[in-house]
C-alpha cells in the first residue's frame, strides 16, 4: 500500500446512525478547526499508522480504550485507543484500524460501523503519525484481550469522560506541556490518547466545563520511560 493512503470509508446514512451520536457524525464531516487545534498536523501526510475510537450504540455511549501490556516497545503500560502500524497488505488505513483491533481485543470488524476519521496527527515522542479512526458498534459479543499487547479493556461511558470531577491537566515534566487527561482510580489517561479523548467530546457536544488549572504529575507508571526492552 502507498503509506499515508487513506480511501474514503462507506459512511452510513443518518438514519443508520444511533441519535446519541448523530452530532458526532455531522461534526466529522467538516470538524471545527479550534477543536483540532493541538493536533500536530504532519506536512505532507504520511500516515503509517491507525488507532480506532469505537463508541457503542446506547444514549450514553461508551468508549473503547486498553491499557498497553508493559513488554511492548512504545508507549507500554499506556491507555490507548486500539490501534498499530498499517501492513502491506492492508487496503487502507481503516482496514488497518479494524485489523489492530481485532489482534488486540478480539473485535469482528462486521460489527463495526465507520462514523467517520480525524486528520492524521503526529505523536510527539514516537513520531509516529497516526489517522484516528471513529466508529461505533452494539456491544453484543465479548472482547477478549490479547495478553501480549493488552494488559485490560476499559470502556468509559462519554457521561463519565465529561464529569468534571474525573478531569485534569497533566504535566510529564515540569518544563512540559500540559495536556488534558482524567483520573479513574489507579488508572490515568493521558499523551496522545487524551487528546483525541478530549477532541472526541468537544466534537460529539458532550464536553462540559472543567479546571484546567488543576495540573497532576503523569503517574510512574504511566510514563512512557517506565519499561526500555533495550535497556541493559
Amino acid at each position: 500500500m502507498t503509506t499515508g493512503q487513506t480511501n474514503p470509508p462507506t459512511i452510513p446514512s443518518p438514519l443508520a446512525v444511533p441519535s446519541s451520536l448523530r452530532g458526532l457524525q455531522t461534526a466529522l464531516t467538516s470538524p471545527d478547526p479550534a477543536a483540532l487545534s493541538r493536533l500536530q498536523h504532519p506536512q505532507p501526510d504520511d500516515s503509517s499508522s491507525a488507532v480506532l475510537i469505537l463508541l457503542s450504540d446506547g444514549p450514553d455511549p461508551s468508549v473503547l480504550f486498553t491499557v498497553r501490556a508493559r513488554n511492548l516497545r512504545h508507549h507500554s503500560g499506556q491507555i490507548s485507543f486500539p490501534g498499530g502500524h498499517a501492513e502491506a497488505y492492508d487496503d487502507n488505513l481503516v482496514d488497518t484500524a479494524l485489523r489492530e483491533a481485532r489482534e488486540e481485543v478480539g473485535l469482528d470488524r462486521a460489527e463495526v460501523n465507520i462514523l467517520g476519521t480525524l486528520p492524521s496527527a503526529e505523536i510527539p515522542v514516537s513520531h509516529f503519525v497516526v489517522a484516528p479512526v471513529v466508529g461505533w458498534w452494539r456491544p453484543d459479543n465479548s472482547l477478549v484481550a490479547s495478553p501480549s499487547e493488552v494488559a485490560s479493556i476499559q470502556r468509559w461511558p462519554v457521561s463519565k469522560l465529561a464529569d468534571p470531577s474525573h478531569r485534569v491537566s497533566a504535566q510529564l515534566r515540569p518544563d512540559s506541556i500540559i495536556g488534558p487527561a482524567w483520573q479513574f482510580d489507579d488508572l490515568f489517561l493521558w499523551g496522545f490518547t487524551g487528546l483525541l479523548t478530549d477532541i472526541l467530546l468537544r466534537l460529539g457536544g458532550w464536553e462540559k466545563p472543567w479546571q484546567h488549572d488543576r495540573v497532576v504529575p503523569v503517574p510512574q507508571r504511566f510514563r512512557s520511560d517506565v519499561f526500555d526492552p533495550d535497556a541493559p
